[in-house]
C-alpha cells in the first residue's frame, strides 16, 4: 500500500513539474528562429555616472545616445532644475546603487530578451525589433516596462526583490512584490509586446470574454516564452499551483452550476479575474485570477485540438463560446 502511495505521489509530483516548467512543446529549434543579438542600453547608469561638477556639459552630450529621455532643452532652467534634482537625490541615489548591485550587467537579460524576440520575429515575421533601453523610474511600479513605437524601456528598479525595504515603505502589497523580481523581466516585457502590438480589440461582456482574452495573453507567453515556468507567466507560488491542480474540478464545477461564466457581472468577473493574494468566495490558499488560469487551459486545450491554427490565427478568434466549445475543455 505504501508503494503505491509512493508512486502516485511521485508521478503527481512529476506531472506538476512538468506542466510548471513552461510549454516546452512550442519550443523551436534555435536554427529555424530569426537571429536575433540584443544590445540593451543602461540610460540609468550613464545617468546617474555624470559628474554633477559639470553636469549640464555631460547631459547634452547623452543626449544623442538617449533621445527618448532627453528630448528636453537643457538650456531651459526649469528643465535643467528638474533632472538635476533627480540624479542628485539622496533617496533616489540609493535607489540607483541598489540596482547597480542586483544588475551588475544584463548579459543574462540580454540573452534572454534575444531568445524572447527571436521567437516574435519567428511567428510575426513583420514585427519589428524595439530598442530596449533600462532606466531608473524612482519606483514606478504600477508600469515596470513600457513601449512607445520603436522603444522600449525597462525600470530595473522594479525588480529588486519582494524584501527591499522602499517597496515594503510604499505599502506595495506581497502578492505585488512577489513579482518584483528579475526573472520576471522576460515576462512582463512579452506581456508588453502582447499589449502594444499584438492584441486584437475584442467586446468582453461575459467572464467567458475576460477568460479568453487572458488565455490568449498567456498561450502568447507560451509560444515566446517557451521555457519559462508557468507559474512566472502566471504569477502563481507553487504552493497555489499545486491549490489549483487538485481542485480545478471542484472550481470549474462551481463556475458551471453557478452560471458565472456567461454573467456580464461586475463582480463576479473582478472576482475571478483580477489580482490579489486570492480568489474571493473560495480558500484563502486559492490563487488570485482564477478565470484566468481556467481561460489559459481552455485556449491551450483550442490549440491542442487545431494544430494548423496559428499563434496570429488564435489571436484573430472573436467568438469565446465558439472556443470554448471547440476546445472540448473539462478539467
Amino acid at each position: 500500500m505504501w508503494k503505491i502511495f509512493l508512486l502516485s505521489s511521485m508521478l503527481l509530483t512529476l506531472m506538476l513539474g512538468l506542466f510548471s516548467c513552461g510549454n516546452t512543446s512550442l519550443r523551436i529549434p534555435e536554427s529555424k528562429r530569426p537571429k536575433v543579438d540584443l544590445k540593451i542600453q543602461r540610460y540609468g547608469e550613464a545617468l546617474f555616472k555624470i559628474d554633477t561638477a559639470h553636469f549640464k556639459q555631460d547631459a547634452e552630450k547623452l543626449k544623442k545616445q538617449f533621445p527618448f529621455f532627453l528630448d528636453a532643452d537643457l538650456n531651459n532652467e526649469s528643465n535643467y532644475k528638474q533632472l538635476f534634482g533627480f540624479v542628485s537625490d539622496t533617496s533616489i541615489i540609493h535607489i540607483y546603487k541598489k540596482t547597480a548591485e542586483v544588475f551588475p550587467n544584463l548579459q543574462n537579460l540580454g540573452k534572454s530578451l534575444s531568445s524572447e524576440f527571436s521567437y516574435v520575429k519567428y511567428y510575426f515575421p513583420g514585427f519589428k525589433l524595439p530598442q530596449v533601453f533600462t532606466y531608473v523610474s524612482d519606483l514606478y511600479y504600477e508600469q515596470p516596462v513600457m513601449k512607445k513605437d520603436s522603444v522600449l524601456v525597462i525600470a530595473l528598479d522594479d525588480y529588486l526583490g519582494e524584501n527591499y525595504q522602499p517597496y515594503k515603505d510604499l505599502n506595495i502589497p506581497f502578492y505585488h512584490r512577489k513579482l518584483m523580481k528579475p526573472e520576471y523581466i522576460p515576462v512582463d516585457v512579452a506581456k508588453t509586446l502582447y499589449f502594444t502590438d499584438f492584441r486584437q480589440p475584442v467586446q468582453t461582456q461575459t467572464l467567458l470574454d475576460h477568460m479568453i482574452e487572458a488565455g490568449k495573453m498567456l498561450y502568447f507567453l507560451d509560444a515566446v516564452l517557451p521555457g519559462t515556468a508557468d507559474t512566472l507567466k502566471i504569477g502563481y507560488s507553487e504552493s497555489q499551483w499545486k491549490w489549483i491542480e487538485k481542485h480545478k474540478k471542484d472550481v470549474w464545477s462551481v463556475m458551471v452550476n453557478d452560471q458565472m461564466l456567461f454573467s456580464g457581472d461586475y463582480m463576479v468577473i473582478n472576482k475571478m479575474m483580477q489580482p490579489g493574494p486570492f480568489t474571493d468566495g473560495f480558500s484563502r490558499t486559492a490563487p488570485p485570477a482564477l478565470g484566468t488560469w481556467f481561460g489559459w487551459q481552455i485556449v491551450r486545450k483550442f490549440m491542442q485540438r487545431n494544430p494548423k491554427n496559428t499563434l496570429s490565427g488564435l489571436l484573430k478568434i472573436k467568438d469565446s463560446q465558439q472556443l470554448l466549445h471547440e476546445s472540448a475543455y473539462k478539467p
